[in-house]
């Protein structure tokens, strides 16, 4: 595991644990692709599914990466703290570590909140991403958390800046910057500026994340090589069918001449 301090007006003020494998034999004769696993809100690095992916893809002869978002494994700073910004500055930080190991263009892995940064990160750097594979992606994240509030909580949060969040995953309090830094990346905006291969996988019992709402980013992003797998019977996680989820990813790259 290695280590990635964040700086603050210069100085180490957290850091990011950081894991990365080179495989042992290459798919091919160029450089081997690096996949990078982005975890969800509470989730960490070593979660089933990131581990499964982990030797999946060092097995096919690909270079593997993770890491813990701050404020969620053995990752420093708080989770009360969390906004997007933030996690698009933690990828920033792991790019650029990852690029020192010959990686300057990668393949982005997410799930729920990690899938919703990544696919602002590929907006943002489409020159550094050549596809994205995710898991049902927060795509509305901001309307879901004041869903889960209600009205008069959410008005609670904005005025005290601080609620307590729990679900099945994390027990934590979520600061108001959440909402507001959610508020300046309109999911709008984050259509129109996509353009990166991608590969959105939902199931259409996910009860964290609209399957409706990963729909509808296929469907009117302007940008049309977005492929979309729904399972009718699968949840958030679909944890259950991480050996379909590659194959459909390893698919996915294939077909678009990355492996």
């Amino acid at each position: 595991m290695d280590r990635i301090d964040v700086l603050a007006n210069g100085r180490p003020a957290s850091h990011l644990a950081v894991r990365y494998e080179a495989p042992e034999r290459l798919a091919g004769p160029k450089a081997p692709l690096c996949i990078l696993y982005l975890h969800g809100l509470g989730s960490v690095q070593n979660g089933e599914k990131a581990e499964f992916f982990r030797h999946a893809a060092l097995s096919a002869g690909y270079a593997f990466c993770s890491f813990d978002f701050q404020g969620h494994g053995a990752s420093g700073g708080g989770l009360h703290e969390i906004t997007l910004s933030r996690n698009l500055a933690d990828v920033e930080l792991v790019w650029q570590y990852l690029a020192g190991h010959g990686h300057a263009r990668i393949c982005l892995l997410g799930s729920s909140m990690g899938g919703g940064t990544a696919l602002w990160f590929s907006a943002l750097h489409p020159e550094r991403v050549v596809a994205g594979l995710h898991i049902a992606p927060a795509l509305e994240l901001e309307r879901g958390l004041l869903a889960w509030a209600g009205t008069e909580r959410a008005r609670i949060w904005q005025e005290t800046g601080t609620i307590h969040f729990v679900n099945e995953l994390v027990a934590t309090d979520l600061g108001w910057g959440l909402i507001e830094d959610l508020r300046i990346h309109p999911v709008e905006e984050l259509r129109s500026r996509y353009r990166t291969p991608t590969l959105l996988l939902q199931g259409k019992l996910d009860t964290q994340v609209s399957w409706k709402s990963v729909v509808d980013f296929a469907t009117h992003c302007p940008y049309k090589e977005i492929d979309l797998h729904l399972f009718a019977d699968g949840d958030h996680r679909l944890t259950d069918r991480k050996e379909r989820l590659w194959e459909l990813m390893q698919e996915f790259l294939y077909g678009r001449g990355l492996i």
